[in-house]
């Protein structure tokens, strides 16, 4: 018998944003209407950024003391030109969009990877979610059920320990990634090792997406390697299985 598992991803990306103003009564200069309230220290005759064909320039006019100031233990850059230096863009790319786990022998797990990565420059970090349509599927209905781990306790949830060729099913690691080297910053606390897989949280049964990747802090270029794992038993209908993976990258605000 040939079993053959392969499955499509479509990403979702949604930037949450949130503005906060500062409603306290004392400000040394105070602008506001139906719509905005402005309360700043100082207000500058003109800041921001010039371009033309030879020369690229960002300025403050007006403000009492700007530019960057250096002690032993802080930086202070004063003035509206550095608020350039925060200003890029969130973003969350996949670098391959199909995985195909080939041709599915029992008792002999197979995997396949890809890389997320993402880049949340403001606020206080990001989550990453993750979620299936359905189990791996073929076209008479026949599934590969989620992993249970060795332990049969992991879940969409909960990690567990995968490591027995008796042990059947699909499920996911992750681990972050130092430029091309595995340190499981932003994953250690779902995944402590590359040995823990969870299933992917099942849109069929009602089950929520889950957070495989987070922070806390402002990151540029933050990656990590996604694990793919599929084992089957001998019992195992032969055909072709598919589902649909998606990651949601959410920034915290």
């Amino acid at each position: 018998m040939i079993h053959k598992s392969y499955f499509l991803f479509l990403t979702s990306c949604f930037i949450l944003t949130s503005y906060f103003l500062n409603l306290k009564s004392i400000v040394a200069q105070r602008f506001d209407s139906d719509s905005y309230i402005i309360e700043m220290g100082n207000l500058n005759m003109t800041g921001g950024r010039k371009t033309s064909d030879s020369f690229n320039l960002t300025d403050t006019v007006g403000q009492n003391a700007p530019g960057q100031y250096d002690g032993s233990t802080f930086i202070l850059k004063s003035g509206f030109q550095y608020i350039h230096d925060t200003l890029t863009e969130f973003s969350f790319s996949i670098d391959d969009l199909s995985i195909d786990l080939g041709t599915l022998i029992p008792e002999s797990p197979v995997t396949d990877t890809n890389i997320i990565t993402i880049t949340s420059p403001v606020g206080q970090g990001y989550q990453i979610y993750a979620h299936q349509n359905h189990s791996l599927e073929n076209l008479s209905g026949y599934t590969i059920p989620d992993t249970t781990c060795d332990s049969s306790t992991c879940s969409e949830s909960v990690e567990g320990l995968w490591t027995q060729t008796t042990t059947y099913g699909f499920g996911l690691n992750a681990v972050g990634l130092n430029d091309t080297n595995p340190t499981g910053i932003g994953t250690s606390q779902y995944f402590p090792t590359t040995d823990h897989f969870r299933q992917f949280a099942n849109y069929e049964l009602s089950e929520t997406a889950q957070v495989i990747m987070s922070e806390t802090v402002s990151v540029k270029d933050r990656s990590a390697q996604i694990t793919y794992k599929a084992n089957i038993s001998p019992l195992q209908s032969s055909g072709n299985y598919q589902n649909t993976i998606t990651f949601t990258a959410v920034p915290n605000y």
